[in-house]
């Protein structure tokens, strides 16, 4: 059987499908990129427009095969379930039974473990390597629906972790630690994400390290004195949501401005070029205009090298469910303004290292270039010819249309 995938959403959803994927390959059958038997749409439900991308997805399948099995799979799946019946699909597997989606399509025995920690890896589909683990969120924003999706906060044993990361590192020269709220790994464990990343650092054939967004609540600071390995990425993406201590209350989020500033510091004060990236909302319930402008002066002083800009949408079961968005226009002004600021902040950021040498992992080709990341999390072009997934120090020639290229140091 040919089965086929959609996967929406954020890096903890790219690290199942890849496990879902492993586990029909295991089984004999083939995982395709064009018309097959089964498609599978791995499902996001964090905002409104993740939903309309899900249902498209959806479509596309049908389009693509209408005799296909189709099974919809993940968050959207867990609360929305009547939604998707009106599509008309042939499995609905809510994010709680995930980890069962082979056995509940193929009619297997359920003879694995019945948790989430039984979807593990043994490839990546990319040449950074995905390692979850923590899944869950205890916070409830008043915004944000996660925890009525992915239920409390839990996390994966140390011992379980290490393992796959000495697989994937034998292979990937990456390794990326992915959660739903990553800061929150290890408290039920009487552990913390310091420990593990101090431990997975001394590991012998790591490449290098990342983390994916992290929540600031719960980073102990001892976390950025870790930088002085240069085996772990200086790049934090911290999903700060907005920059004004009263709507962050409303929000019911556990930081204050103050915190975020002090976290940033911490870490430019260990690695002075940390890049930070982060999340903000416009639109928000109670937002004002003095509410905006203490968010601008916040990014100002922070001066993030990318942002991801959301406008407000309403999710069921939050405190904010209720909430009818209004001021449309100014809203869109507002947004417009905020990617303009994030630009500006972009290209100053890049430009800074124009003529200096960073590490680039090798990922891909596009046209005549090969590009990746580096350490900082700048995507960098380079002319040259060489092997994909090798990390190798380049030196930053020029900035062209937003694009950074560099050159291979002899």
């Amino acid at each position: 059987m040919k089965v086929k995938f959609f996967t929406l959403g954020c890096k903890v959803n790219q690290y199942e499908t890849q496990a879902l994927k492993e586990r029909f390959l295991s089984l004999g059958h083939e995982i395709s990129k064009k018309k097959a038997d089964l498609y599978i749409i791995n499902t996001c439900s964090v905002t409104h427009r993740a939903d309309v991308k899900s249902k498209e997805a959806v479509l596309k399948a049908k389009k693509e095969n209408p005799q296909a099995k189709i099974a919809v799979a993940g968050c959207l799946a867990e609360l929305n379930g009547d939604f998707i019946e009106r599509l008309r699909v042939d499995y609905i597997i809510p994010q709680s039974k995930k980890h069962q989606l082979v056995n509940i399509i193929l009619g297997l025995p359920f003879n694995q473990p019945d948790d989430t920690w039984s979807l593990k890896v043994n490839e990546s589909s990319n040449h950074r390597a995905y390692v979850k683990i923590q899944d869950g969120c205890d916070n409830f924003c008043s915004f944000c629906k996660i925890p009525f999706l992915r239920g409390r906060s839990r996390s994966r044993k140390v011992r379980d972790i290490i393992d796959e990361i000495e697989r994937l590192s034998l292979i990937y020269k990456e390794i990326v630690l992915c959660g739903v709220n990553l800061g929150l790994y290890g408290r039920d464990l009487d552990y913390n994400l310091s420990d593990l990343v101090e431990k997975i650092l001394s590991l012998p054939h790591l490449g290098r390290l990342r983390l994916s967004s992290l929540e600031p609540f719960f980073v102990d600071k001892r976390l950025f004195l870790l930088l002085k390995n240069k085996k772990f990425c200086p790049h934090f993406h911290f999903p700060f949501q907005y920059g004004d201590d009263k709507v962050l209350g409303l929000m019911n989020k556990k930081e204050s401005v103050r915190m975020y500033e002090g976290l940033v510091n911490s870490a430019r004060a260990v690695y002075p070029d940390t890049a930070i990236s982060c999340d903000i909302i416009v639109g928000l319930p109670n937002e004002t205009e003095e509410t905006f402008k203490n968010t601008v002066k916040f990014l100002k002083r922070i001066m993030p090298m990318h942002m991801h800009i959301f406008t407000f949408s309403p999710r069921d079961k939050t405190a904010f469910s209720g909430f009818k968005t209004k001021g449309h226009r100014e809203i869109r002004k507002r947004y417009d303004y905020l990617r303009s600021l994030a630009d500006d902040f972009s290209n100053q950021y890049k430009n800074k290292f124009i003529g200096k040498t960073l590490d680039l992992i090798t990922e891909e080709k596009v046209n005549n270039f090969i590009s990746g990341h580096t350490e900082n999390y700048l995507k960098v072009y380079i002319k040259e010819k060489v092997v994909l997934g090798k990390i190798l120090p380049v030196k930053i020639n020029k900035i062209e249309k937003d694009k950074i290229f560099g050159s291979i140091c002899n």
